[in-house]
Parts: C-alpha cells; sequence; structure tokens
C-alpha cells in the first residue's frame, strides 16, 4: 500500500514538473507582448472610466448611467486593475487573453453588433494562438470560443430585444469568419509570403551521436525529463549537452536554437 502511495505521489511530482517545464518554454517575446498588450489595455479602459467620471461630475443634468450601467463600470474598473497587476509581472501575462476575453460582452452591451466585440475577439485569437492554445484539439477550442462569443452576441441581442432577423445574420456572419479563422490556426492556411524552406541533413549539423539523439527528440517535442528519461541518463546531463548545442549554433536558449530550426526541414 505504501509503494502504491509513493507512487502515486512520485507521478503527480513528475506531472507538475512537466506542467512547469512546458510553461517555462513560452516564448519570452510572447510573455513581453502579452504584458505589452495588457499596459494598452489597461491605458483604454482607464481612460475611458476617467472620461465617465468627468462628465458625470460636469453633467449631472444627464442621466450617464443610463448608457453606462454602474454594475458595467465596477466591472470594467476591476478588469482594469487586472490588466495593470498582469502589466506589473510578467509571470503573469499569460492571463491576460483571459481577461482580454472577460471584457467581450461588456462590448457588446450598448449595441450588440459593436466593432469593439469583433477587434477584441481577434486580439484574443492571436493572443491564444502565440501562447500555444491551439496546438492540441485545434477543432474543439476554435469552436468553444465562437460558441462563446455568439452565445454573449445572442443573450445580449435578446434582453434588447432587437430585431431577430439582425440577430441571426450577426450569428451568420460570425460562423464565416469561424470557417476562414480555423484553417488558418490549423496551419493549413498561411497569411502573407514565406520563406522557402530548405532541407538539411541531421548528420550535416557538426554534432556528436548524443547531441543528434537529444536534437532529434527535442525536435518532436520532448522536454529535457523525457529526454533524460529516455536515454537513461540524468537531467542535468541533458542540458550540458544542450549548452554544447547552444554553441554550436549561436543560440541563446532552447526556445531560440528551435526557432532558427524552424527554417529548415531536418531529415536524417
Amino acid at each position: 500500500m505504501e509503494n502504491i502511495e509513493k507512487q502515486n505521489s512520485s507521478a503527480q511530482k513528475n506531472d507538475a514538473t512537466h506542467a512547469t517545464e512546458k510553461f517555462s518554454e513560452i516564448d519570452s517575446s510572447t510573455m513581453l507582448h502579452l504584458q505589452k498588450s495588457s499596459f494598452l489595455f489597461f491605458l483604454t479602459t482607464s481612460i475611458f472610466l476617467v472620461f465617465c467620471f468627468i462628465l458625470t461630475t460636469l453633467m449631472p443634468g444627464i442621466d450617464f448611467l443610463s448608457f453606462y450601467p454602474l454594475e458595467m463600470l465596477i466591472l470594467m474598473g476591476l478588469l482594469t486593475f487586472g490588466f495593470l497587476i498582469i502589466h506589473l509581472n510578467r509571470k503573469l501575462a499569460w492571463l491576460e487573453p483571459a481577461l482580454v476575453i472577460a471584457i467581450l460582452p461588456l462590448t457588446l452591451l450598448k449595441y450588440s453588433t459593436s466593432i469593439y466585440s469583433m477587434c477584441i475577439f481577434i486580439i484574443a485569437v492571436i493572443e491564444l494562438s502565440r501562447l500555444g492554445y491551439f496546438r492540441r484539439a485545434t477543432t474543439i477550442k476554435a469552436c468553444i470560443l465562437v460558441s462563446y462569443y455568439a452565445l454573449s452576441l445572442g443573450l445580449i441581442a435578446i434582453a434588447h430585444r432587437e430585431f431577430f432577423l439582425d440577430i441571426i445574420m450577426s450569428i451568420i456572419f460570425l460562423s464565416l469568419f469561424f470557417i476562414y479563422f480555423l484553417p488558418i490556426i490549423q496551419d493549413r492556411w498561411q497569411i502573407g509570403k514565406t520563406n522557402p524552406i530548405y532541407k538539411i541533413n541531421l548528420r550535416d549539423l557538426n554534432l556528436s551521436c548524443r547531441e543528434m539523439d537529444f536534437l532529434r527528440d527535442c525536435l518532436h517535442g520532448a522536454t529535457f525529463k523525457e529526454i533524460a528519461y529516455k536515454h537513461h541518463v540524468s537531467e542535468s546531463t541533458v542540458r550540458n549537452t544542450f549548452a554544447h548545442i547552444y554553441h554550436k549554433f549561436n543560440a541563446a536558449d532552447r526556445m531560440d536554437l528551435l526557432s532558427k530550426l524552424a527554417a529548415f526541414d531536418i531529415i536524417e
């Protein structure tokens, strides 16, 4: 019984370590991009809230809350605070797309066909794509995201008692967007000009046998821990070997190495 508990505890630790290592592999430039994006959202929502306060103070005769309900302004303030926290702490930058998605229904409250909501949705999709959210179960995740948008749009439009044909047309156009959007995140379509991919042989890279084996596994998506387990060596041995590989390719780290090799079709 004790052995089983030890095995379960060890498995949980391995899963936690694996998840941590996967998280650390997020491109640093992506985290920086999300951090800067959170500041832009913080700035935009802050300016909006400040204008609301100024107009309410200077024009007391106008029923400003009929345009923007108090509950909406409070929620907007909380999201603004969240964007500020993310901007100040890069480790939390991966949460930024979640706040962007959370703010999406607020852009629909005044007009369900608002262009703001589509802009927010596209921004969220791009950021999630950069984080690698669509690498697995792409179709299912894309369907969930678009369904969330469609449900928000439909419920708010019904609450506003809008003409049913406007609601149907909005959802139809959202479905058309989904038809074009899905092949792009599945890497079946590419936007813009792409550089030609050159083929290079793994044996021509001036690597030792061990370095080639480790690099081959790395290119297939294996983590350092998985490579160490496969080749019956310690994780520090794997890291030291990759340090030599980084030096040969003039790469700063694993992500830099993979980005450089991404321009080539590695064959054996």
